[in-house]
């Protein structure tokens, strides 16, 4: 009897599976500024393969505002899998040989940059598999992960509920080796921004969009001043040198949101570029299993 292939939806839902059977989150400990959420376990073997799977997903739209997977709007067909396969190499390269300047200088501030976001994207989605230390609350709605390394605003907004009441959580991710302080400082000053009223349109634009996704007793708690009343700081940050993410970040401190909602994701890496690499050939394998 022959074994019927799965639909790639399934292998997507597998891919999640799978990332949440190998990462630890650990609960989050304050320090004087803010909360500090670690994650491990993103370099055990088997994750590279389900978080490239899953990046492909996202990139070919089975991930849905609604932070479920879904074939409605997933890229199909052979034309369909060519212009996917060119979306990822402009997203990650056709390869992972950076000989020159120019091409190292991609690799860290575009690749990593963009494969660093998507990890944040696929642990907010983990968040609304079940509720996880990285939001105050379980994860209700995701916006896309960016289509292009290049694009300005948010790295993400995600609705959540706790108690029943809505949140929402914003995210700013860094990837970087050797020079962590300085990338969470750079990530802290988005929020500096959004308390300066800065990014409003970006909020109300995100939160206009979960309106149609949101359950009715969730949705009718979206307002103007959501971001402001009930938000959560996710500056995140992926890494190999280490850091004390406990030091106390004044910036960080001074923030109208309370301690509690100002959470500092570490993922401290081993072996950084053997891990990014990893997840961009898992990328490019994943297209033609992805997009059928």
């Amino acid at each position: 009897m022959s074994v019927q292939a799965k639909v790639p939806v399934d292998l997507l839902s597998d891919a999640l599976d799978v990332l949440a059977a190998a990462v630890t989150i650990s609960p989050a400990v304050p320090s004087t500024s803010h909360m500090v959420v670690r994650v491990d376990g993103l370099e055990s073997p088997e994750v590279p393969g389900a978080l490239g799977r899953y990046l492909v997903g996202a990139v070919a739209g089975a991930v849905g505002l609604d932070a479920r997977l879904s074939e409605q709007l997933l890229a199909r067909g052979v034309n369909r899998q060519e212009e996917i396969r060119r979306e990822v190499a402009g997203l990650i390269g056709p390869t992972n040989a950076f000989p020159t300047a120019d091409d190292r200088r991609f690799r860290d501030t575009r690749r990593n940059a963009w494969i660093g976001e998507g990890v944040a994207h696929a642990l907010l989605m983990l968040g609304a598999m079940r509720e996880t230390p990285c939001v105050d609350g379980q994860v209700q709605a995701l916006t896309a992960v960016h289509p292009t390394t290049t694009r300005q605003g948010l790295d993400s907004v995600s609705a959540y509920v706790q108690a029943g009441v809505l949140g929402i959580a914003i995210g700013e991710s860094k990837s970087t080796c050797s020079r962590a302080s300085e990338n969470l400082g750079d990530a802290i000053g988005l929020f500096v921004q959004i308390e300066q009223g800065e990014y409003q349109q970006d909020l109300r634009r995100e939160l206009s969009a979960f309106r149609h996704v949101l359950s009715p007793d969730l949705a009718v708690q979206l307002r103007d001043s959501l971001w402001t009343d009930n938000a959560s700081y996710l500056p995140m940050i992926v890494h190999q040198d280490p850091y004390n993410f406990m030091n106390p970040r004044p910036n960080l401190a001074g923030l109208a949101q309370p301690l509690q909602r100002r959470r500092v994701i570490v993922v401290q890496l081993a072996q950084f570029h053997a891990f990014f690499n990893a997840v961009a050939d898992a990328m490019r394998a994943a297209v033609p299993e992805v997009v059928v």
